[in-house]
């Protein structure tokens, strides 16, 4: 006999990938594997006397956002748990304050993305806030992928007295920084071409090794969605521009809409190549459970570390 609480479940979750025209493939790694996460998350947040902070990384296209979101709406219905999702992508840099950057230290640093194009003492702050129960609000920025640049809107937020997840999910969240000795060869043509003397991915080190490790340390949690190459985050980034640019057209009734082209995420992604094939190598030892995916994104293993 089927229980309740699964037909419930089930239910729910065919009317979430409905609205959200997702495949079977979601469905089947939601039934499998991230109804199970979602129990295990519970139990933490109701054993703690604060908001339990989770990490979730991704190659871009993966699925975080989407699994961000399936957490924030099933934890409060079926685990009486609170969730609010962070993205470390709303924190990036402006426009004019990366050109800056890029000015003052290489080229590369105009393209948001890398470690040191986020707006570091906001998130920090933001993390502190969402660290404890409070009363007030918490105001987080938005930014617009299409126009490249932080907006003026933001998103308000009330950590109140229930057990809370608190998710932060980004590509490059939980990664630690790379040995000197794997920073002296380009990775890749693209660094050879525009990286090739190594200023550009040595101060995206320095900024891991740095600021960034403050942030990452108020992680109680990690988790990672692993790709099974970086080839397959072009194919992921490439779908995940055409949904956005669709949306938005959709959204705004206004057909000229336009965003990057297949040449330009191509080169986009490069400017993620070395961080994220450094992530598939080091972070299933340092995640609490890492997603091995193909090219579908079909979770094919779960493993655990800790």
């Amino acid at each position: 006999m089927v229980s309740t609480f699964k037909r419930s479940t089930r239910q729910f979750m065919d009317e979430f990938c409905a609205a959200r025209d997702l495949n079977s493939i979601f469905m089947r790694n939601a039934e499998s594997y991230f109804l199970d996460y979602a129990a295990r998350l519970s139990q933490r947040a109701h054993a703690s006397n604060r908001p339990v902070v989770v990490g979730l990384n991704g190659a871009q296209g993966s699925g975080k956002s989407t699994l961000s979101e399936l957490l924030a709406e099933l934890l409060p219905r079926f685990f009486e748990v609170d969730c609010h999702v962070l993205s470390i992508d709303d924190f990036y840099l402006s426009k004019a304050q990366r050109r800056k950057l890029g000015a003052a230290v290489h080229p590369l640093l105009a393209t948001r993305g890398v470690p040191g194009t986020h707006d570091c003492p906001r998130l920090n702050d933001a993390l502190a806030a969402c660290s404890e129960y409070s009363s007030g609000d918490i105001a987080l920025p938005i930014f617009d992928k299409l126009k490249d640049d932080r907006t003026r809107k933001v998103r308000k937020i009330r950590v109140g007295a229930k057990p809370t997840i608190v998710l932060l999910e980004g590509w490059c969240v939980g990664i630690p920084a790379q040995a000197p000795l794997d920073l002296a060869v380009p990775a890749s043509s693209f660094e050879f071409s525009n990286d090739n003397l190594g200023t550009w991915r040595g101060y995206v080190n320095d900024q891991l090794a740095t600021v960034y490790v403050d942030i990452f340390k108020k992680l109680d949690y990690l988790s990672m969605l692993k790709p099974p190459c970086f080839e397959a985050v072009l194919d992921w980034r490439v779908e995940q521009e055409v949904r956005l640019i669709a949306k938005r057209r959709e959204v705004a009734n206004d057909n000229a809409i336009k965003g990057m082209n297949v040449k330009q995420v191509a080169e986009f992604v490069e400017n993620f190549r070395r961080l994220t094939c450094h992530a598939m190598t080091v972070l299933p030892d340092l995640a609490n459970e890492t997603w091995e995916l193909q090219a579908d994104r079909l979770i094919l293993s779960e493993v655990t570390s800790k």
